[in-house]
């Protein structure tokens, strides 16, 4: 495993719009010498960068985790407006939730390495931390990234008002949720890997699992250890199926770990 922390780099926002932290380093596996990173242009930039990272961390000041084993690599989102904001991304082309690679490891399990990976990089407990993917509809990208952030406070009070949140995704309780009033349906889930991947939970929704690509999936912590809230949108008339908006990515409001 490779760590690096430091500087966000300056691409253009709108590489990374649908994508300075304390130093935490150690090394393995690739060389950490400092090579060309050459980026290609959208939507295959965040394809080059993961590339880029697990060659080198030092290839790009973006870089900050490269994780071999488990096939995936830890971006630091560079938009000015999401300071606590990163993105977990497989090494190998996965070109988005449509791609049926979400439902076979590793890429199945990102969302339970998400949650590990934010502990050290956002410091802040698991109950305000918040994963999302936007539909195909809503992203600028045609490499799958996982967003990781913290939620909106708004959107935690809404869910833990919800005392019916069930656990079958056949029968989710249905949602109306800010900044932009779209509906989500919601179920909680007792672990994030496997067959209880976010993913296979959001394939049992009504008409889900035959348009996994107009999905937009958010996965946000409880007060219960071990209980998740998993959070479906459906891009159509007025919605990319951007579940990233759930997502408060300066992490003002969130308490420290």
């Amino acid at each position: 495993m490779q760590l690096a922390r430091g500087a966000s780099i300056a691409f253009p926002l709108i590489v990374l719009a649908a994508c300075a932290t304390p130093e935490r380093a150690t090394t393995q596996g690739a060389s950490n010498q400092a090579g060309a990173c050459k980026l290609a242009s959208a939507p295959n930039t965040l394809t080059s960068l993961a590339r880029c990272c697990a060659e080198s961390l030092a290839s790009n000041p973006s870089c900050r985790e490269y994780n071999p084993d488990r096939g995936f690599v830890i971006i630091k989102d560079n938009a000015p407006d999401k300071p606590d904001a990163y993105l977990i991304m497989p090494v190998a082309t996965v070109s988005g939730i449509e791609d049926p690679q979400v439902f076979r490891s590793p890429v199945a399990n990102f969302w339970q390495y998400g949650f590990e990976e934010a502990k050290p990089f956002l410091r802040v407990p698991d109950r305000v931390t918040a994963l999302a993917i936007n539909s195909e509809y809503g992203r600028t990208q045609n490499q799958l990234h996982i967003h990781i952030s913290c939620v909106r406070p708004d959107v935690i009070a809404v869910l833990e008002r919800a005392r019916r949140l069930g656990r079958d995704p056949t029968q989710p309780m249905q949602l109306r949720l800010q900044p932009e009033n779209h509906t989500y349906r919601a179920v909680v889930v007792r672990q994030l890997r496997g067959d209880d991947s976010p993913f296979a939970v959001v394939a049992q929704m009504p008409e889900a699992g035959k348009s996994m690509g107009r999905q937009g999936i958010a996965v946000i912590g409880s007060r219960v250890p071990q209980d998740y809230y998993v959070l479906d949108t459906v891009a159509g008339p007025g919605n990319r199926g951007s579940a990233e908006e759930l997502l408060d990515q300066t992490c003002s409001r969130a308490p420290s770990e």
